[in-house]
């Protein structure tokens, strides 16, 4: 297990999931689409990140200009319905429901496909409630069989080729579930 993949946290969750393997020859070709020619709602990630990243700067406006930092935030909106409106139909992502180990450097989970050591895998993730997109190019680090009971195969794959923003994506979505999770076993213990 390298040093990189021990840095993030990883929960159970419940995503939107679609993995195929891409053939070595067509490898070199999808890389370079997927980093230069991004996905619209990549874009969209890209543009939210760097909205965060800008909070304060935003947060100064408002202080000394608030008239401005109304309009901003009007555009902002703006901008947010035209791409929530433009990409609600994109049929590549998945509406089926999977069950998963996920990290903002890997994931787990178990499929009828056999795939091998090795291999990439370009995943489509439909992250739950919030319905994120993202897509990541990841290679595959285990896969077994499961007992005939449970049936399938379980897959590990690690993130090879992820936008900077949608890792932060998943770093979000992680430690918002975590916090969650630790909210409700405080409850729990109160009651």
């Amino acid at each position: 297990m390298s040093k990189e993949r021990r840095r993030f946290f990883r929960i159970e969750d419940i995503v939107g999931l679609n993995s195929q393997v891409i053939e070595k020859k067509e490898l070199e070709q999808r890389l370079e689409s997927f980093w230069n020619d991004q996905h619209q709602f990549s874009l969209r990630n890209e543009f939210n990140y760097k909205l965060e990243q800008h909070q304060v700067d935003l947060q100064h406006i408002n202080n000394k200009m608030p008239e401005l930092g109304r309009y901003l935030s009007v555009l902002q909106e703006q901008l947010d319905l035209l791409t929530e409106n433009f990409l609600s139909n994109d049929e590549n992502f998945p509406t089926q429901e999977t069950n998963v180990n996920i990290s903002a450097q890997g994931i787990s989970f178990t499929s009828n496909e056999r795939v091998y050591r090795d291999d990439i895998v370009e995943l489509n993730l439909l992250l739950l409630p919030g319905q994120q997109k993202i897509v990541i190019f990841a290679k595959v680090i285990n896969c077994h069989q499961n007992d005939k009971a449970q049936g399938g195969y379980t897959t590990s794959l690690d993130f090879e080729h992820i936008h900077e923003a949608d890792r932060e994506i998943l770093v979000k979505h992680v430690h918002g579930k975590q916090l969650k999770s630790l909210g409700a076993a405080r409850f729990e213990e109160k009651t």
